[in-house]
């Protein structure tokens, strides 16, 4: 249940930037009048912007986590274990981590994290996936998309496998298409 435990927050970052939700929260401080289309228009454009450095840059975090917890208990050096397994893996050397391994508190400060730093993007696919299902309703703000969300991924909490309930809100598994179109990459054929 680790891996899902991002997916419930994040998939409701995702009406901030709906106009209903601008429109009546974006307010200038003075004025009162809210946030200009013009504005919101190039904040939308600028979203995907970086986005294929920070996800490299979040999965070679995670790869590191998984290769550190897969390690044992012999003794490591973090930066020459940083250093070869970033390049095992075939990572540029222009790509730096996120966190470096020295200071990378999620996998060392409890086992909330511990090999499980993954669960930020796992999440991301989830979301985008989910908030997919509100899209192809015809608006993020679908009734009978939000029941099918509350009645089998809210309302049931632990009492089901997450993948199950999400499985019975979306009708299948996730899809990885969803994501890569929210951070501008292209869709792979054949999904």
């Amino acid at each position: 249940v680790r891996d899902y435990v991002e997916f419930p927050s994040q998939i409701l970052e995702h009406w901030l930037s709906t106009p209903e939700v601008l429109e009546k929260y974006a307010l200038h401080y003075q004025t009162g009048k809210p946030i200009p289309k013009e504005l919101v228009d190039r904040l939308k454009k600028a979203s995907t912007f970086n986005q294929g450095f920070e996800t490299v840059e979040y999965l070679s975090s995670a790869l590191i986590d998984m290769k550190l917890h897969l390690a044992g208990a012999q003794k490591i050096d973090p930066d020459a274990f940083e250093r070869e397994t970033l390049a095992k893996l075939g990572m540029p050397r222009e790509m730096v981590m996120r966190h470096r391994t020295p200071h990378f508190m999620h996998i060392f400060s409890s086992d909330g994290y511990s090999a499980g730093y993954y669960s930020y993007m796992w999440a991301d696919v989830l979301t985008a996936d989910a908030y997919g299902a509100f899209v192809e309703a015809g608006g993020p703000y679908d009734q009978q998309v939000a029941k099918r969300l509350r009645e089998n991924v809210f309302s049931v909490g632990n009492t089901i496998d997450p993948d199950e309930g999400y499985r019975r809100f979306r009708g299948r598994e996730a899809k990885i298409d969803s994501l890569m179109k929210k951070r501008g990459f292209p869709v792979p054929k054949g999904k």
